[in-house]
């Protein structure tokens, strides 16, 4: 397991690179690097706890990630994502946008430890039904067929088949300390934890740890991985008979202890982990927000170019060009195309991220993850998504005329929700009344990760 205190993090503005990765890659001098998201430029350099809290969250907002989009799979409708592709490092889909996307979900030395605890039913290895030494006289009768039969009417039973402890003491210890690492794991994935593993945790942390002892505690990490693997080879040694069972604990909790991001072979499983296009992931973040705070009792989302999973539901309701999935409020019309009178009298459908309407306007929303110098520079995308905006209000006002449409870019931060100041802005945001909201990154993240 790495120690987060080491790991090196790579910032956007410390780094020469434009791509959208977000994870755990080697860069080119092959160092093992974390490479945070745009807005992160303020995250503390060195503090264990909170790259370790970063690194869980974003490790369950990849996983959700992944459910939701591979959902889409067993759909047999025409969506956004239905190209989606099963490789051996993770998935590969076109998003919204006809952009590749590549999802690198696993890290083998955590997968395998949770699958094996999936898999694998504790209190069935922790007794079985076996031959023993012992003999039960109440049972006696049902063994004559085997006994040995001497002088004198005696007979001799040299084993009976009795529930006992197919893993012995040593064995016994290894699903103590299998359970500690899963609760330690657990715990920071903020999962809900059995009780009997619970129990078992303690008991292997009352024998072998001291009290303040903990995997993920920026002072003890190191002496509790050694005492982890002290303790795994000693019940190895120990342990003599090893059946398949006990191969597959030995085996996860091995490559936990001892393995490490390796990323030499980029077909291996773990050798990245995280997504190259993470602007799939903030629309989905963003657009999650939105129907959390945004689609209440006062405010009204009345359009969305989303299809994401909320409380358990796809919200698209409606498909906008005949295929891609979006939501419309009941009896809202789709506005947003524009006519090609002549030669075709064709229409172009647009796809504006979200509009919402409270008593008094119309937060066109732009979800964007680029960091905010985009903003103030004379940034040749930005000029392109500004005109987008400005047709999309220049639409919506024609079919609300008395509504005050406002138009916002929204970006991620690691500051709270605050606008970016008007008067940096590039010249044409600012001719335009064209907003940058910078967004709390981790309440919005928070409000993804619990309405899943």
């Amino acid at each position: 397991m790495f120690n987060f205190k080491t790991l090196k993090l790579t910032k956007r503005c410390d780094s020469e690179s434009t791509n959208s990765f977000v994870g755990i890659r080697r860069n080119e001098n092959g160092e093992v690097e974390f490479r945070l998201p745009h807005g992160f430029d303020d995250f503390p350099e060195d503090d264990f706890d909170a790259t370790k809290n970063l690194f869980f969250k974003m490790y369950r907002t990849f996983q959700k990630f992944e459910r939701d989009s591979t959902r889409d799979i067993l759909d047999t409708r025409s969506n956004g994502k239905d190209q989606i592709q099963k490789e051996k490092d993770g998935y590969r889909f076109k998003n919204k946008e006809d952009s590749d996307v590549v999802l690198y979900s696993k890290i083998a030395l955590i997968e395998n430890l949770l699958d094996v605890y999936r898999d694998l039913a504790l209190d069935q290895m922790e007794r079985r039904i076996g031959a023993d030494e012992k003999v039960d006289y109440s049972k006696i009768d049902r063994y004559l067929d085997r006994a040995i039969y001497l002088a004198g009417d005696v007979i001799y039973i040299d084993e009976m088949d009795l529930p006992r402890q197919t893993l012995r003491y040593e064995s016994t210890t290894l699903i103590d300390l299998f359970c500690f690492i899963v609760c330690e794991l657990q715990n920071e994935l903020e999962e809900e934890i059995e009780p009997r593993v619970q129990e078992l945790a303690h008991r292997f942390s009352e024998q072998h740890l001291s009290h303040e002892e903990s995997l993920f505690n920026e002072e003890t990490f190191e002496t509790t991985i050694r005492t982890l693997k002290g303790a795994l080879d000693d019940i190895h040694k120990r342990t003599a008979y090893k059946d398949e069972d006990y191969w597959r604990l030995y085996e996860a909790i091995e490559t936990f202890l001892y393995g490490e991001l390796d990323m030499e072979n980029p077909h291996e499983d773990g050798t990245f982990w995280g997504i190259s296009n993470f602007s799939s992931v903030w629309e989905d973040m963003c657009a999650t927000w939105a129907f959390r705070d945004f689609n209440n009792g006062i405010n009204s989302i009345i359009y969305a170019d989303t299809d994401i999973v909320f409380n358990s539901r796809h919200v698209s309701n409606s498909k906008s060009a005949g295929y891609f999935p979006i939501y419309k409020k009941e009896n809202f019309i789709d506005p947003f195309c524009i006519e090609f009178r002549f030669p075709d009298y064709k229409k172009r459908w647009l796809r504006p991220d979200l509009v919402f309407e409270d008593l008094n306007h119309t937060f066109i929303f732009d979800w964007k993850y680029m960091s905010e110098t985009c903003f103030i520079q004379n940034n040749i995308k930005i000029q392109h998504d500004a005109t987008k905006q400005l047709c999309y209000e220049f639409i919506l006002q024609k079919v609300k005329p008395t509504a005050t449409v406002k138009n916002q870019f929204v970006i991620p931060s690691f500051e709270k929700n605050k606008f970016l100041d008007d008067s940096i802005l590039h010249e044409r945001l600012q001719k335009n009344f064209l907003r940058v909201f910078k967004a709390d990154f981790s309440a919005i993240q928070n409000i993804y990760l619990t309405h899943d």
